[in-house]
């Protein structure tokens, strides 16, 4: 996992509620994104299975965002905006581009 400021993981986070309706639209946590989330302990694994077992897209993404949002972790999307490049690259330059330069770019579980 990479580590960024709460600073960054704010910017990030304001960026993707900028962005809500298109995000919950395009985005399925279901898959490689709920693993990352996962592995770099931002969620737990129940917790993954209940966002996993919602019946459509928007209701998983919207449920993980609200998890995200309210779990405390002072990295979760930073976790997040890594986690989306791997399927979501288009979603990431949204996030990116909104960002104006203001956070240290991840293309990889790595700062560069």
């Amino acid at each position: 996992m990479c580590i960024l400021s709460e600073k960054d993981n704010d910017g990030i986070r304001r960026r993707i509620y900028d962005m809500y309706a298109d995000f919950v639209k395009h985005v399925d946590p279901k898959g490689s994104v709920m693993d990352q989330l996962i592995q770099d302990h931002v969620v737990n694994p129940e917790l993954a299975e209940q966002l996993r077992s919602k019946e459509t897209r928007g209701d998983r993404c919207r449920a993980m965002l609200h998890e995200l949002h309210i779990g405390g972790n002072p990295q979760a999307f930073i976790v997040l905006r890594t986690a989306l490049l791997e399927d979501y690259g288009y979603i990431v330059d949204t996030i990116d581009k909104a960002a104006s330069g203001t956070i240290t770019l991840v293309t990889s579980s790595r700062c560069i």
